[in-house]
């Protein structure tokens, strides 16, 4: 029996290059979701905007007028955009994937600064200031995890649609925007679960849900001063940021890995089964910490 050598590099090839697309993947998911909590695009941004309604003023960057999905996959369209015009005008590749992502940063950057202005400002109601500090010192933390999310998403679609063997058939564009709405919706499912009555509410037990008469009753005063969402960012490195990225680097790497290894038919298989591993697993996982911790107890 005759060995095709080809046909097992082009295999081990894209093997390599699945594992490293991972990497990437958990690095863009970790960044994605702490560039989120910095700007306050999550969920409990509700709760940052209904504040100075009930005499809480802060100085937390109150950014979000779209969710992450639909921020995420506009800023990586942009960035895969640029980079196709770019590679159609043979520039080099890392040159490309920098200047990319460096553009959509800006523009994101801009959009994140307008949003901020326009959201405090229209507080002005209930005496809420403008912070200049906080623009000071959040813009730049903001744009710098931007500009990795960007550049890995950007990366991850170069590798997709140029470096794979069969390549996926779209072009650069089409894959970072469906890279940006997957990236940015595991960042509000995954992400968000570990931002809100963690950090926002710590005046209530965790675990007790939050009543309607207390939203926006929210903390704004930290151990060193005011409460701002750099806090925020440094209490959700630990666990959200990381367990977002996980998420996202475990999806990149099996979705192509088991197709790779067995095939479109068998792949679609081994995927079924790795779902229903997956789902049975988090129903264990719940019936025990149910049986462990119990139902919450008002007393």
């Amino acid at each position: 029996m005759e060995i095709n050598w080809g046909n097992c590099m082009d295999i081990l090839s894209n093997l390599v290059l699945v594992a490293f697309m991972g990497l990437i993947a958990i690095i863009a998911g970790m960044f994605e979701d702490l560039e989120s909590d910095v700007a306050s695009t999550s969920n409990p941004n509700s709760q940052v905007q209904l504040a100075p309604q009930i005499g809480n003023l802060h100085k937390l960057f109150n950014r979000a007028i779209s969710g992450e999905p639909l921020l995420v996959g506009t800023m990586a369209a942009i960035s895969g955009s640029i980079a196709y015009v770019l590679f159609t005008l043979n520039y080099p590749v890392v040159l490309v994937l920098l200047i990319s992502a460096l553009v959509a940063t800006l523009v994101q950057t801009i959009f994140s600064i307008t949003s901020y202005m326009g959201r405090i400002t229209s507080q002005a109601l209930y005496n809420q200031p403008l912070f200049l500090d906080v623009l000071h010192k959040h813009v730049p933390i903001m744009a710098a995890h931007a500009f990795i999310t960007l550049l890995s998403v950007t990366t991850i679609s170069y590798i997709m649609c140029y470096l794979l063997n069969p390549a996926v058939p779209l072009t650069l564009p089409v894959i970072s925007i469906l890279m940006g709405i997957t990236l940015g919706s595991i960042g509000s499912a995954i992400g968000d679960i570990h931002y809100g009555a963690e950090k926002l509410y710590q005046n209530y037990e965790f675990g007790s849900g939050i009543a309607v008469s207390n939203n926006g009753n929210i903390v704004t005063k930290s151990s060193l001063g005011s409460n701002n969402s750099i806090d925020v960012v440094n209490f959700c490195s630990k666990f959200g940021g990381p367990i977002t990225g996980a998420c996202f680097g475990i999806i990149i790497f099996l979705n192509f890995w088991i197709y790779l290894v067995f095939g479109i038919k068998y792949g679609l298989i081994a995927g079924l089964i790795i779902v229903l591993l997956f789902f049975v697993l988090n129903i264990f996982i719940e019936r025990k910490a149910r049986s462990k911790f119990g139902e919450y107890e008002k007393n």
